[in-house]
């Protein structure tokens, strides 16, 4: 619902953005997810909820695809540029996410 209604605030814009944002969003998500199983404060079934569910529900790489591929039609460098801010921003958001839920548990 949260990538839906992201979808919707792109209106005319030509910039995928909404997608960019959802999939930082859930790479943030999955980052601490993982630090958190990772230090065992989450376990089982919350787990598979938080990051495959709730993380794994938000972000989508089919659409990203479809943005890359609608932008190069238009502009090949804007689709190049989208991409690599797309990977870019998920790697850091997902080390951010890391970096906050180890902090906010005390490492």
């Amino acid at each position: 619902m949260l990538r839906y209604w992201l979808s919707t605030l792109r209106g005319a814009h030509p910039y995928p953005w909404p997608t960019l944002l959802a999939n930082v969003l859930g790479t943030a998500l999955l980052g601490a997810t993982v630090a958190l199983v990772d230090r065992g404060h989450l376990g089982g079934f919350a787990s598979v909820v938080v990051g495959g569910g709730i993380a794994g529900g938000l972000t989508t790489f089919s659409t990203l695809a479809v943005d890359a591929v609608v932008l190069w039609k238009r502009k090949a460098s804007a689709a190049i540029g989208y991409l690599a801010v797309t990977g870019l921003a998920g790697i850091g958001a997902g080390a951010l996410g890391w970096l906050a839920a180890t902090a906010a548990v005390g490492a």
